[in-house]
């Protein structure tokens, strides 16, 4: 969709090296499949010198209905996902246990583990507190910021079914959405 977008645009994406060269073009976090976004991060390298609120601005004329541009800076060196601090969060859960005593209890515990499962893969055990210290929740919603670190990290639902599991309850997450990206520094995203 953003290729699309950027060449209606007339912008000119610079190319990779080698063989089969490819658009130089990044999101600096994919999403997972289900979850939803209200800000992606992307990389792009342009042919040309140009100014980001043109980019901005020819951009947003050229994305589908629902899609639109928050911010286009310049950018050199590392790329926004070698910058990536943390991600917020926020689940939409079934009102089907306690959900802020269950916080609660997760805010107190000195270590969160779970089990990760993939097919064709070892199990993998994971604490989930060392990468998610912010749990907070209203009527239906859990909101939460993980971070990614070098050891890793927490996938968004293994942080709800640790706080779940506080309460020895399995969860019902009926929708994941990812609200903002945090890089060192400076924010992109949406706040909720």
């Amino acid at each position: 969709m953003l290729l699309g977008a950027l060449r209606r645009a007339g912008f000119q994406i610079a190319l990779s090296q080698g063989p089969k060269p490819r658009p130089v073009i990044a999101l600096a976090l994919p999403r997972a499949v289900g979850v939803e976004s209200l800000g992606e991060l992307v990389d792009v390298e342009l042919l040309g010198d140009h100014d980001p609120v043109e980019v901005a601005e020819r951009l947003a004329n050229q994305l589908p209905l629902g899609v639109s541009v928050l911010s286009a800076e310049r950018v050199e060196g590392k790329p926004a996902a070698s910058r990536i601090q943390c991600v917020r969060y926020v689940a939409e859960v079934a009102d089907d246990l306690d959900w802020p005593a269950a916080a609660d209890r997760f805010a107190d515990l000195a270590a969160a583990p779970i089990v990760r499962t993939a097919p064709d893969k070892p199990d993998k055990r994971v604490d989930v507190k060392q990468f998610c210290s912010s749990v907070s929740c209203e009527p239906g919603r859990l909101a939460f910021e993980i971070e990614l670190t070098p050891a890793g990290t927490a996938r968004p639902e293994e942080v709800v079914q640790a706080v779940a599991a506080t309460l020895g309850a399995t969860p019902t997450i009926n929708r994941l959405v990812r609200t903002a990206i945090v890089l060192r520094g400076q924010p992109a995203g949406v706040s909720q």
